[in-house]
């Protein structure tokens, strides 16, 4: 099922269901500002542990990753790393744990 047209939202799509990630009971809620965003990769130790994907077409790069930002804060997700714009104009990108 698909949300109302104009009312973008995200979908995350976990790597293993039995992951902790999916969980999430390992890790402490963050700030949806503290989860880094980009469109490249991380100079860090970072395990991938999902995809996450934005539907309803958000209005811009700016819209999508706080779209991602959001959603990720209560997963508690550390980030999302090479985020890229699909050719639906949706946004899809690989959600990190730091190690």
């Amino acid at each position: 099922m698909s949300g109302c047209a104009g009312s973008p939202t995200t979908r995350i799509s976990p790597y293993s269901w039995d992951d902790p990630y999916r969980k999430a009971e390992n890790y402490e809620s963050k700030n949806p500002e503290s989860v880094i965003v980009t469109e490249g990769d991380l100079e860090r130790n970072y395990r991938e542990v999902a995809r996450i994907y934005t539907e309803g077409r958000p209005k811009d790069k700016q819209e999508a990753f706080s779209l991602m930002r959001s959603r990720l804060s209560s997963f508690r997700a550390d980030a999302v790393i090479k985020v890229r714009k699909k050719k639906n104009k949706n946004y899809e990108g690989i959600v990190v744990l730091f190690d």
